[in-house]
């Protein structure tokens, strides 16, 4: 099963130019479907292709890159029936690679330089390795659930214990037996919560889920350590003695569905809830701001979807028009998926990324910090040309991008000196683009103003 370990192993490949395929496909049961696989999977690979501004040649897969992939679906596509797969090859780099995911994800094929991760971290948030413990008062049983695979980590049988009827219910002995039974109990509850620690020590932060008769699992919980209790997701009712480990993973299914989406929610929720001190970031370009300044510290993004952008060959600066980098158009290279770039770049920086069904936004971000709010100096030449924490830029539409994302995160004024004929030219697109000029004076036939975006929290428009 696909780890964070493996997905961290994938990031460290990387090809010269974009020729590295990510393919994502999902494998049918039927005998027809299988058969028609190679025609399916044709359609995808043709998908991947694309040119234009930024593309230093017509990007398509590879012939041998395509029959690469067709070879191990025309050898193992039988064993991953029912299954999504991830394969990635690059005929360049040697590489032919084929992971079965734990759940469904979007189909896809993306050409870039290198593997195409997004698919794999949405599998491992939403079929997590987990464990189940089924317990009664005599016996406990304990799971670990990766994907479809059901292995038995322990067993433990409480000695010493009978029924309560064994010595009847009449007087005085027979209050003492009930009350050794209830203690028996609780000894074997709090035993069989000591193996269930040491199992989820060795696994890390693991959701634990508990199952058993009614009465039973409130009191195993109850003894559970608050280390254990935080990371119990949920419980199911069923007579331990009736349950086989298929149907122990069945039952714990849909408990970890319903856990994943109470999760999303909460996040959600969370987020929402964010006072507007400028820690936060909602929309594609104020996300893109923000991970210019290595700030994010949670990116919320969605399932699906491939947005296409540009990364500068120089400093990897993310833009979604190819001109919002210091070093110009002329560095700015096309990438397939700024969404997935934004995802690797805050791994990278130590954050966390996490997929929602409907991020606020389409993509938001929660912030390490209020991003530093940027000067911008333009001088008219003859085309405007503004310096950034001293990088040149040319273009008043260039400027305006980068106060409009820093209006749109922080709320604050951006102060625009503009001298020369230009000003007008930046005073018209500063308008245009949602930010408003609260002083504008001419001194020395230069015009100096401050603009400002709406309220605080209130995103404000990009061209």
């Amino acid at each position: 099963m696909i780890s964070r370990a493996e997905v961290d192993k994938l990031l460290e490949v990387r090809a010269a130019g974009p020729t590295l395929l990510s393919l994502y496909v999902q494998v049918p049961v039927d005998p027809a479907g299988l058969r028609g696989l190679p025609a399916h999977v044709g359609e995808l690979l043709a998908l991947a292709a694309r040119d234009g501004p930024g593309v230093p040649a017509a990007v398509r897969v590879k012939a041998a890159d395509a029959r690469a992939v067709l070879g191990l679906l025309a050898s193992r596509a039988r064993d991953w029936a029912g299954h999504t797969v991830a394969i990635f090859a690059c005929a360049d780099l040697g590489l032919a690679e084929a992971i079965p995911l734990p759940c469904r994800v979007q189909e896809r094929a993306v050409l870039a330089v290198r593997p195409h991760v997004r698919p794999l971290l949405l599998a491992i948030q939403r079929c997590p390795v987990y464990r189940v413990v089924v317990v009664n008062r005599r016996h406990g049983w304990l799971f670990s659930i990766e994907g479809a695979e059901v292995s038995t980590v322990a067993l433990r049988s409480a000695e010493g214990m009978r029924g309560h009827g064994f010595s009847g219910w009449h007087g005085l002995q027979a209050h003492r037996v009930s009350e050794r039974i209830i203690q028996l109990a609780r000894h074997h509850y709090h035993d069989t919560a000591v193996l269930l620690e040491r199992a989820v020590q060795a696994g890390g932060a693991e959701p634990v889920i508990i199952g058993g008769y009614q009465d039973t699992i409130p009191q195993f919980l109850g003894v559970l350590p608050a280390r254990l209790r935080d990371q119990f997701a949920g419980c199911f009712v069923a007579d331990p003695h009736t349950l086989t480990p298929a149907k122990v993973r069945a039952r714990a299914d849909r408990v970890i569905r319903d856990w994943r989406d109470l999760q999303d929610q909460r996040t959600t929720a969370e987020f929402l809830r964010q006072p507007p001190d400028g820690r936060t970031a909602t929309g594609l370009s104020a996300c893109l701001a923000a991970a210019g300044q290595h700030a994010i510290q949670l990116l919320l993004v969605p399932a699906g979807g491939l947005v296409p952008g540009y990364a500068c060959r120089v400093c990897g600066a993310l833009s979604s028009t190819g001109d919002g980098c210091p070093h110009g158009a002329c560095e700015a290279v096309a990438v397939p998926d700024l969404i997935e770039e934004l995802a690797v770049a805050t791994l990278g920086d130590g954050g966390q990324v996490e997929t929602l069904p409907d991020p606020p936004g389409g993509i938001a971000a929660r912030l390490r910090h209020p991003l530093r709010l940027m000067g911008y100096t333009a001088l008219a030449l003859d085309t405007p040309v503004i310096d950034i924490d001293g990088s040149a830029h040319s273009g008043s539409g260039t400027i305006v991008r980068h106060a409009a994302a820093c209006v749109a995160l922080t709320g604050q004024p951006v102060r625009v000196r503009n001298a020369g004929p230009g000003a007008t030219t930046l005073a018209n697109a500063c308008c245009l683009s949602g930010l408003r000029l609260v002083r504008l004076a001419r001194k020395s036939g230069a015009i100096t103003g401050e603009s400002a975006g709406v309220a605080a929290g209130t995103r404000a428009k990009v061209p």
